[in-house]
């Protein structure tokens, strides 16, 4: 039996036009990172490109490589990963991207090797207000000035920080954001221009307005995934499908699942499902089952659901099915007692797109 990663291309569609609303005149990087958050770098930049976005950001070289080779050849690309290694500079020049610098020694690296090339490399600098990850720190001013200053074969075209905490933290956002606009102003006052300036990510352009500069970066928000609290009018996309592949009845008392921990009450009819936390169905919840203290969680999270009334359900028909048992690695059981259903028949499953893997083909409808 087939299993899918559905992506619904008017939902991606609308999102990228709501997102465009919220930007207003700020250019919108449509950030491409971890192969489009699981939807396909290359469909993801075809629909962005669709939409009128022509500036895209990615973390890794090699997609440069590959969007250029795909034909994406006049968009700008910001590589959001500054980088000292010479293989990596090398691919980030040729193929006409924008580099990051995160530090002094990546900028004379870069440099060094753009100087070797009789070219310029365009570059933006970033600024480190708590991520913790790339960035000259805020006080680092001096440093981010000598680049302007004595690296002549850089281009420096943006400067922009990561907000580490924007979907859930106001106060914190406002902090970060202050302190890269001291960062920013102190290159001002050096007589320098900090180019495109941008800050603001998915849940930053939803939440917090005034973090919208001269433009932003989203990724989650094109597929309606934003870690922060609400859907803002986006359109939640990406789920799996696979088939009904076995049904029976067990008996009372019958366990199901690794480690036993759910046991029929009475007899049951269950259906079995190909599909599993491997597909990417719960990844996310998925510990070692045979340790106490795993156990222990796995006891109080049924506790939790069983108090809320909460249950772990798929979809088959158009309704919805109560996971039983833990989710295996490539195999779901699922309580059909009272559904209609037979074995060949779709079930829906609420997946993370990133952690599908590239084991489900994706298919776009």
């Amino acid at each position: 039996m087939a299993k899918y990663l559905i992506v619904e291309r008017e939902k991606v569609r609308s999102n990228i036009k709501k997102v465009r609303q919220r930007a207003g005149s700020a250019t919108v990087y449509g950030v491409l990172k971890g192969n489009a958050y699981g939807f396909g770098l290359l469909e993801m930049a075809d629909m962005l490109r669709d939409e009128g976005i022509s500036h895209f950001a990615i973390t890794e070289p090699r997609d440069l490589v590959i969007l250029r080779n795909s034909g994406f050849v006049d968009e700008e690309v910001l590589v959001m990963r500054s980088t000292s290694i010479p293989e990596e500079i090398e691919k980030i020049i040729e193929y006409n991207g924008v580099a990051t610098i995160g530090s002094y020694d990546a900028a004379v690296a870069i440099n060094g090797i753009a100087e070797k090339n009789a070219t310029n490399a365009e570059a933006h600098i970033e600024i480190d207000t708590g991520m913790g990850r790339y960035g000259f720190l805020p006080g680092e001013s001096d440093k981010v000035i000598s680049v302007f200053k004595y690296l002549s074969s850089l281009n420096i075209t943006g400067m922009y920080t990561h907000f580490y905490k924007a979907f859930s933290s106001g106060k914190t956002t406002k902090t970060q954001f202050n302190e890269f606009m001291r960062a920013v102003e102190a290159v001002r006052q050096a007589g320098f221009d900090p180019g495109t300036l941008h800050a603001a990510n998915s849940s930053a352009l939803l939440k917090y307005p005034y973090t919208v500069l001269d433009a932003v970066r989203v990724g989650s928000a094109l597929t309606g995934r934003v870690a922060a609290k609400g859907n803002f009018g986006l359109s939640r996309t990406g789920y799996a499908e696979s088939n009904i592949v076995e049904i029976r009845w067990l008996q009372k008392n019958q366990t199901v699942g690794y480690g036993g921990d759910y046991v029929c009450r009475k007899g049951t009819r269950i259906a079995v499902v190909p599909l599993g936390y491997a597909d990417g169905f719960c990844a996310e919840k998925q510990r070692d089952q045979y340790t106490f203290h795993s156990t222990s969680l796995v006891c109080l999270s049924a506790l939790k659901a069983w108090l809320t009334g909460k249950r772990l359900t798929v979809s088959v028909n158009g309704r919805p099915a109560r996971v039983l048992g833990h989710v295996g690695m490539q195999h779901t059981v699922i309580d059909v007692t009272d559904l209609d259903c037979a074995i060949g028949d779709a079930v829906r499953f609420d997946v993370n797109p990133i952690l599908a893997g590239a084991m489900i083909p994706k298919k776009y409808v």
